[in-house]
């Protein structure tokens, strides 16, 4: 009956994320006849350009998908440790990972981007590695490794692609950088549905929850020769004194004026209270959805010794994510309201309305999931805390690069998430063994995440609603006007294209 519960979703989530997501490829060829005469070298170039990076990237991030689902079913089922250790397990990843964050950028910078992505592939080869054995130790050192390589995976490849794409002076064709955002948005959370299936048929023909990691391995190999064949390298540059641009750097004492100067802007610490919140429990989620489905199930059909298809569930997920930020991008595609006019209210929704609905109903998901015993249920839920999820990480980024300043956008985004991470961290923790805990871990979540649904409209503004109507009310009119002017920009950056 589980096996019918998620391959449905499956069967059904898959054939919708196609039409819904590849629409779009059905009216290019009308596109392209009307924009063929308007190309030119810069845009065969760029499209080139696009192609070379994503071939790595989409490579990198279907290692890291196949490991995803299995990770804690490995170290929990296969290899028999308790919850503690576990999570004394996924502290180590997320402890190492905050200490390297202030060491990857420089030695990247220095070295070189390139070469950064290279070292990601090797230590996270080491770390899929470690998983083949049963010595804490090792595992220990697996997952501080494993650390280093989500610090890097988070900053190098994206730093690579955009250094790159200034020095060879892209944004002179028609391939915007936003768009290449977009792009990677929307074909990394395919590849999260093909891995996700992929990993669950590995696990069957193999009969271990190893086996996906040892194959990462070898997608990493591909992703190093990739990246030698066709990549240039890349470094920081040095900026001369009192040179100040927006795409480039700031001399130091600058820089630290203005860092100060937008800490005291309120809205950064908003941002940062709905981050941590917000993708504190979705940490969370990942460490307790594997168990909380599988002893549902265990306890609706005792003894039929039935083990959760990980990997099936993970794809669908992950489906549920990509048409949350299709939902996104649309909703802001058909906005036209702006400052001091009235507009119908289904035209107008504002990003800072989408935020707050996402951190809403994500709440509300979570208090399904505390007081749901059902498997039917819990899925549903996860469903929906992933669709929300889908809103969120679009809404988020259009927020931060509105609000945050790009002289000191990295640093800034650093300081963002040093709540998150000391959150994850404590919270896995205080993790205990039995279901009493996730209920009561579920519940605080979904507290948490209507605390921070107060603090974005609070913090950041919202639309008054007229019968039938929209307008922003004089307290939004300063937060949101910069996000009305550039919505046209974000949108493409931020959600999917």
């Amino acid at each position: 009956m589980a096996l019918d519960l998620y391959w449905t979703g499956l069967l059904v989530l898959v054939p919708l994320v196609t039409l819904v997501a590849g629409h779009q490829i059905i009216l290019r060829p009308f596109q392209d006849a009307r924009r063929e005469k308007a190309a030119t070298s810069r845009d065969i170039d760029a499209d080139a350009f696009r192609k070379t990076f994503l071939r790595v990237y989409l490579v990198v991030m279907g290692s890291e998908w196949l490991q995803g689902p299995y990770m804690y079913s490995l170290l929990k089922d296969e290899k028999a440790l308790d919850e503690r250790t576990v999570a004394a397990l996924y502290v180590t990843t997320y402890v190492s990972a905050a200490a390297s964050a202030f060491v990857t950028g420089y030695m990247a910078d220095k070295f070189g981007r390139r070469a950064a992505c290279l070292a990601y592939c090797v230590i996270h080869s080491l770390a899929s590695i470690s998983v083949r054995f049963d010595s804490v130790e090792i595992l220990v050192a697996g997952r501080v490794l494993g650390g280093i390589c989500l610090n890097l995976l988070w900053t190098v490849f994206e730093s690579w692609m955009v250094t790159e794409y200034n020095a060879r002076a892209m944004e002179q064709s028609s391939f915007s950088l936003s768009a290449m955002f977009g792009i990677m948005t929307k074909y990394n959370c395919i590849a999260a549905i093909i891995a996700g299936v992929l990993s669950h048929c590995i696990v069957s023909a193999a009969g271990s929850k190893t086996s996906p990691f040892i194959v990462g391995v070898g997608f990493d190999a591909c992703a190093a020769l990739l990246m030698l064949w066709t990549w240039n390298e890349n470094r920081g540059t040095t900026v001369k004194a009192n040179t100040e641009t927006q795409g480039g750097g700031i001399p130091d004492n600058s820089l630290t004026q203005k860092t100060t100067a937008a800490l005291k802007d309120p809205r950064i610490w908003v941002l940062s209270f709905a981050s941590c919140c917000f993708e504190g429990t979705i940490f969370i989620f990942t460490f307790f959805w594997p168990g909380t489905l599988q002893k549902a199930h265990e306890k609706e059909y005792p003894g039929d010794g039935y083990a959760i298809p990980y990997g099936v569930v993970f794809a669908n997920l992950m489906a549920a994510m990509v048409l949350g930020a299709i939902l996104f991008n649309s909703l802001m595609r058909t906005e036209k309201l702006t400052i001091g006019r009235e507009a119908p209210f289904f035209s107008a929704i504002s990003p800072t309305s989408l935020l707050a609905t996402a951190l809403l109903l994500s709440a509300l998901s979570f208090l399904i999931a505390a007081i749901s015993k059902v498997e039917l249920r819990y899925f549903l839920s996860f469903m929906l805390l992933e669709l929300c999820n889908g809103i969120y990480v679009p809404s988020m980024a259009y927020h931060r690069g509105t609000i945050v300043q790009d002289s000191g956008r990295a640093l800034i985004y650093g300081l963002m998430n040093i709540p998150l991470f000391i959150f994850v961290v404590a919270a896995i923790y205080t993790t205990s063994n039995g279901v009493e805990h996730r209920y009561i871990v579920f519940l605080f979540s979904s507290i948490l995440l209507l605390a921070a649904t107060l603090a974005v409209i609070l913090g950041l503004g919202t639309l008054i609603i007229r019968p039938g109507f929209l307008r922003i009310s004089a307290k939004d009119s300063d937060n949101n006007k910069d996000m009305l002017a550039r919505s046209s920009v974000d949108s493409a950056r931020t959600g999917i294209t």
